[in-house]
C-alpha cells in the first residue's frame, strides 16, 4: 500500500509539474484610434495584428469595411477575401459581400451614374460598339491628367496611383517587443494615416476603377510586412436597431470576423 500511495504521489507532481510547463496563451490587446473622424479598431496577437473601420461609402449605397493585416511573426501566412465574414448584429445573420470588381461593373453601366454618384473623371457612356478596354485606358488617361494638374497647383492628388492592397516594397520596421501599449497605437494610426484614407475617398464621388482598385484581394503576407483593403457590403440589407431613433447615426451594428493562420479575430462596429 506504501507503494502505492508513493507512486500516485509522484504522478501528482509529475503531471503538476507539466502544467506549470505549459506557458499560457499570450495576451491579446485591443483598442481603438481615429483617422479623420473615422474610427479604427484593432486587435493585436502575438503573430499577427488586425485593424478594422466601417462607413457607409459609394452614396451610402454600400458598407466599406477596410481591414488591415499585419504579420508580425516569423512565417508567411495567406489571407483570402472568402475567410473573412459580417454578420448583421441586428437581424443575427450573415451577409455576403460583393466584390470590388463587381461592384465596379455596376457602377459603370450608365443607368447607374446617378446612382452611385460616380464622377466626371469616369469618362463618357461607353457607346454599344465601344470596347472596354479602350474606355479604361481613355479613362486611365484622364486620372494621370488631372493628378499631373493637382500636383502642378501644388494640390494634394485626388487618388492614389498604388493599390491599397500592394504590399510595402521594404519590410515594415513593425513594434518592438518591448513596446508599449500607446507605442503601438501610434505606430498603428500612423500607418493608417500615411496614405490618402480609402474610406474617406468612397464617401465621395469616386471612379468605378478606385472602387476596384480598394478592394481586398488574396494575399500571402510575408513576415514584418501588411496588406489591407476594402470590403463592400449593400447597406440595404442591414437592419437598423428598432431601440434607436429611425434616422440615428450608427443603428446598425455588424460582427466581423478576420481568420489569420490560427487566430480568429472578432470585431463588433457600429455602422454610420
Amino acid at each position: 500500500m506504501r507503494y502505492i500511495l508513493c507512486a500516485a504521489l509522484f504522478c501528482s507532481l509529475l503531471g503538476a509539474q507539466d502544467k506549470t510547463s505549459v506557458s499560457p496563451p499570450a495576451p491579446r490587446e485591443d483598442g481603438t484610434f481615429y483617422v479623420n473622424g473615422i474610427d479604427y479598431h484593432f486587435i493585436s496577437a502575438t503573430n499577427y495584428t488586425v485593424v478594422v473601420a466601417a462607413h457607409s461609402v459609394v452614396n451610402r449605397k454600400f458598407l466599406g469595411v477596410k481591414v488591415r493585416i499585419l504579420n508580425n511573426g516569423q512565417h508567411s501566412v495567406t489571407v483570402r477575401p472568402e475567410d473573412v465574414r459580417l454578420e448583421d448584429a441586428v437581424a443575427g445573420r450573415d451577409l455576403a459581400a460583393i466584390s470590388g470588381t463587381d461592384l465596379a461593373k455596376k457602377m459603370r453601366r450608365p443607368y447607374n451614374w446617378s446612382r452611385y454618384a460616380v464622377n466626371a473623371a469616369a469618362g463618357p457612356a461607353p457607346g454599344a460598339g465601344d470596347d472596354l478596354e479602350t474606355v479604361d485606358h481613355q479613362h486611365s488617361d484622364l486620372m494621370r491628367a488631372l493628378l499631373m494638374a493637382n500636383q502642378m497647383g501644388n494640390a494634394s492628388p485626388v487618388l492614389s496611383r498604388r493599390s491599397i492592397t500592394e504590399a510595402d516594397a521594404e519590410p515594415d520596421s513593425g513594434i518592438a517587443p518591448q513596446a508599449t501599449f500607446s507605442d503601438e497605437v501610434s505606430h498603428l494610426r500612423r500607418k493608417e494615416a500615411s496614405r490618402p484614407d480609402a474610406l474617406m475617398q468612397l464617401q465621395r464621388q469616386i471612379s468605378p476603377d478606385f472602387v476596384e482598385r480598394t478592394s481586398f484581394l488574396a494575399n500571402t503576407i510575408p513576415p514584418r510586412a501588411d496588406v489591407d483593403g476594402v470590403f463592400y457590403y449593400p447597406m440595404g440589407k442591414l437592419a437598423r436597431d428598432p431601440a434607436a431613433a429611425k434616422k440615428a447615426a450608427k443603428s446598425r451594428k455588424v460582427r466581423v470576423t478576420v481568420p489569420v493562420g490560427e487566430v480568429e479575430f472578432q470585431f463588433m462596429l457600429a455602422v454610420e
